[in-house]
């Protein structure tokens, strides 16, 4: 009785530390990106990086995507906990066009020196130039998987009375490919229409996680103006009620009622 109570004990131990501890899938690291825009459309963008976690991150490489171009930014060997670090990029082209203009920030980095499974955050925003307009093409993001891989589940709804040409462009974290779509598609919507599509996309590497952030970004021109809109969504490669962060307390809390069961067999059989 005693060593079935004694090893309850342990694991209970366990599934606190377990719940406590800093879940893997927790990113470290901090993204924040500031512009400034002047009256010729000349863009100057600041990028922000902070290690807000408890162990150094290695190998941090940044990058920008604005205005139909990506732009590799300088590499970080080390960024120590709490040790944050501002890099300035203003080598993009001028925005021509009034209007709002997506951005996007892509970092990847290591949490060993010497490599390992390589993490990322995804970072958007964006700017206007001369008047903040709003975009009237809307939407949203569901995912669907098979476990090998996911379809993502793009819906649009143009709100307007006029024809839109659009630009869609989806954005994946590292290791996390699309089945025949090349990341930009271009269409028209008429006004009130609403299209529909699926993106089958697959797991490359990161094999431990299961959810991953997406963007989706909408442009379109309108009268010698610009617009532009994100949709946010999560791709999932498992259920909705189940996670991978979460096995070493499925895993735990397992143990633990096979346990109680043993102990109880044991008691019942005594009598």
């Amino acid at each position: 009785m005693f060593s079935y109570l004694k090893l309850f004990i342990v694991l209970f131990a366990i599934f606190t530390l377990v719940t406590l501890e800093e879940p893997a899938s927790a990113k470290p690291l901090d993204v924040l990106i500031q512009n400034e825009v002047d009256d010729a459309g000349n863009v100057n963008l600041l990028l922000s990086l902070k290690n807000s976690g408890s162990r150094p991150i290695y190998h941090v490489r940044p990058m920008f995507h604005f205005h139909h171009s990506m732009s590799m930014m300088s590499k970080i060997m080390r960024l120590d906990p709490g040790q944050s670090i501002t890099l300035e990029n203003d080598k993009h082209p001028p925005v021509r066009r009034v209007g709002r203009y997506p951005l996007t920030a892509m970092v990847e980095f290591w949490l060993h020196p010497n490599g390992g499974t390589k993490q990322s955050v995804l970072f958007t925003d964006s700017f206007f130039f001369k008047e903040p307009l709003v975009s009237k093409v809307e939407g949203n993001l569901a995912s669907v998987t098979d476990l090998d891989s996911s379809i993502l589940k793009v819906f649009l709804k143009n709100r307007s009375e006029s024809l839109k040409n659009i630009r869609m462009m989806l954005l994946l974290p590292p290791g996390i490919e699309a089945k025949d779509f090349s990341g930009v598609m271009g269409f028209t919507m008429r006004g009130g229409e609403a299209k529909n599509f699926e993106i089958r996309v697959f797991r490359r590497d990161n094999l431990e996680r299961d959810r991953f952030p997406v963007r989706l970004m909408i442009e379109y021109g309108e009268m010698l103006k610009h617009y532009s809109s994100e949709i946010n969504g999560t791709v999932r490669f498992s259920p909705v009620w189940y996670s991978m962060k979460y096995m070493p307390h499925f895993t735990v809390l397992a143990l633990m009622a096979l346990i109680l069961l043993g102990y109880y067999y044991r008691i019942y059989n005594k009598k």
